[in-house]
Order: C-alpha cells, then sequence, then structure tokens
C-alpha cells in the first residue's frame, strides 16, 4: 500500500512540477481510460470464477446491488464536484507553462 501512495505523491509531483502539453494530457487520459478498463475486466474475471461468490450471489443479492451502485454514485459524484477545481488548477498550471515556454 506504501508503494501505492508513494508512487501517487511522485506522479503528483512531477505534475505540478512540469504540467503535461495538451497532447500528453491526451495520451495520459488514453492511458488511464485502457488500465482502468483492464483492471475491472480482471476484477470481474477473478469475481466470475469464485465459486463460492457466485454461491452466495443470492444471499447478496440487493445489498450487494445497492453498496456496488452507491460506491459508482458516489466516486460519480466527488468527481463531478472536484471537476471545476482540478480544470481550474490545471488551466492556471498550463497558462504558467506557456509563459515558460515562450521566454
Amino acid at each position: 500500500m506504501t508503494l501505492i501512495f508513494v508512487s501517487l505523491g511522485i506522479g503528483i509531483a512531477i505534475g505540478y512540477i512540469h504540467p503535461l502539453s495538451p497532447r500528453g494530457v491526451k495520451a495520459a487520459h488514453t492511458i488511464t481510460m485502457a488500465g482502468l478498463f483492464i483492471l475491472l475486466a480482471s476484477m470481474g474475471a477473478q469475481l466470475g470464477s469464485n465459486e463460492k461468490v457466485l454461491a452466495d450471489l443470492s444471499e447478496m443479492g440487493l445489498q450487494a446491488v445497492v453498496l456496488a451502485g452507491c460506491s459508482v454514485l458516489g466516486s460519480v459524484a466527488l468527481v463531478y464536484l472536484a471537476r471545476d477545481f482540478i480544470c481550474r488548477g490545471l488551466e492556471e498550471r498550463m497558462a504558467g507553462w506557456r509563459r515558460r515556454v515562450r521566454q
């Protein structure tokens, strides 16, 4: 778990010090989305191959659906709320980066 937080911190520091160009942002978005789809597919495959989970699915039923749905909705809501703050910060950093490049 420490490795995850250290990696995240290093990524944030690099992004703060040297923001990506618009082309780099597109590439990072594509890579992130591909990684997310691979992660979700591998999690689904792992759950689908687990006989205990499949056997207990009828017992978990509604509770599992509600918990999963609330998790997704909560995540989407927080990203939506934080989007303007994050985009504003990125635009300010990109403007500074463009000024430095032109000098």
